[in-house]
């Protein structure tokens, strides 16, 4: 069963109300090199600081922690691809951390060493949670939602825009009818990891590392972890692709690539022309999601080139024997699975278990092109994005899926809603 608790947050007390936009920042794992340059700028708030500066505003009172032990509800407002507004809510709770396969918290994705070492470290110097891993749960009924919902009837306690114009908005909830409830019908839930595969299982790390040294001051901290947990049923319940950028290979021969995929995929030069990077994204990314319904298509751009290749996959029985024979049935036919093995893997060689270092990700084919053009990435591959179902089948099977196999939208906060310990 899953073991859900509610707690006594950490937030910015009332007087900060007005400079909550610059005092959030997005999640780690999506702060671009840029971004984390103006980050550094606009504040005193380097890694190595990061302990004492919180430990600092918790004495100083600009962080505060909440008189009683609640749910806080999260709601974000935001702007789809497509140009739709939606907004998607859950709540922010406490759950037991356990291993994968003993608990009820299922992953979908591999994950990388070197980010778990880094939040290791944070979690050593802050003994806090400064962002909630976000899981999804089944509750086609909506129960979960129904006791939480009165509670956003009111002006929020907390409410920010990010620079994505992301609306962020924070209700504390302390009805312990409602409380038991969510409990109750989480406890007989899974739990699927949307984000943050390597803050859980660093939080895992912790946990026993806490348990190993016998540390009498730890108290049930390290026993929990915080999460963003949302329904899969939730209509603003959003995945996009996170295109693939390739860079740092001592070559990359266009004409050998070709060939390589010419026996498994009909394969179409698309000119781009004279078109803006902003309209040449659209012709892109309308290509390959007109085939959305059709499994193995995708759009390959090498960098300087002012077109792109549209692949469709011939057959699925032609690739199957490039796929790991450990891919379970149902998951070999998704686009992720076949991008992976039969184009990066047998197309561009790349070393299936040390991709690390040569591939960056990004939800955006704006960006993708944009450092095509300009020659910043040897070669890119835009995909339409994984279904939530295909999600939960791959946690329910126990596999995981390739590394940033899915890019949930929008991302939650840093900074709004912590867990210190």
């Amino acid at each position: 069963m899953a073991i859900v608790e509610p707690f006594r947050s950490v937030q910015y007390n009332g007087d900060c109300a007005g400079m909550l936009d610059r005092l959030i920042t997005p999640p780690y794992d999506v702060i671009s090199p840029e971004e984390q340059e103006a980050f550094y700028q606009a504040g005193n708030n380097k890694y190595t600081r990061v302990a004492a500066t919180l430990r600092s505003w918790l004495n100083d009172g600009v962080l505060v922690r909440s008189q009683r032990e609640s749910f806080t509800v999260y709601q974000m407002e935001f702007r789809r691809p497509d140009g739709a507004r939606r907004t998607i809510d859950g709540i922010v709770a406490l759950v037991k951390v356990e291993s994968y396969g003993r608990g009820r918290v299922l992953p979908h994705e591999k994950t990388y060493r070197g980010p778990k070492e880094d939040q290791l470290n944070l979690l050593r110097s802050c003994h806090a949670h400064l962002t909630p891993i976000h899981a999804l749960f089944n509750d086609k009924e909506h129960h979960v939602s129904k006791e939480y919902s009165r509670v956003m009837e009111k002006s929020p306690d907390q409410e920010a825009e990010d620079s994505e114009e992301i609306v962020h908005r924070t209700w504390q909830l302390q009805d312990e009818e409602a409380i038991s409830n969510i409990r109750r019908v989480l406890s007989e839930k899974s739990l699927f990891i949307a984000d943050g595969h390597h803050r859980y299982e660093t939080s895992l790390a912790y946990r026993d590392e806490m348990r190993a040294s016998q540390a009498q001051d730890a108290g049930a901290g390290p026993e929990y972890v915080m999460m963003y947990l949302t329904s899969m049923s939730h209509p603003g319940l959003t995945i996009l692709p996170a295109h693939r950028m390739v860079k740092g290979l001592p070559e990359i021969n266009a004409a050998r690539i070709l060939e390589k995929l010419d026996p498994y995929f009909d394969i179409e030069a698309v000119s781009l022309g004279a078109e803006d990077v902003h309209a040449a994204a659209r012709t892109l990314v309308t290509r390959v999601s007109s085939f959305s319904e059709e499994l193995g298509k995708f759009g390959m751009v090498f960098g300087q080139e002012d077109r792109f290749w549209l692949l469709k996959l011939k057959s699925i029985d032609a690739v199957d024997a490039l796929i790991n024979a450990a891919t379970p049935a149902p998951l070999r036919e998704m686009d992720v699975t076949i991008l992976r093995y039969a184009i990066m893997g047998h197309g561009l060689g790349l070393d299936r278990d040390r991709p690390e270092g040569h591939i960056e990700y990004t939800p955006s084919a704006d960006e993708v092109l944009e450092k095509a053009r300009t020659g910043k990435i040897q070669v890119a591959f835009i995909h339409n994005p994984t279904r939530v179902e295909q999600v939960q089948a791959a946690a329910e099977l126990g596999h995981k899926l390739p590394h940033k196999s899915t890019y949930f939208y929008p991302k939650i906060a840093s900074g709004l809603v912590l867990n210190v310990f």
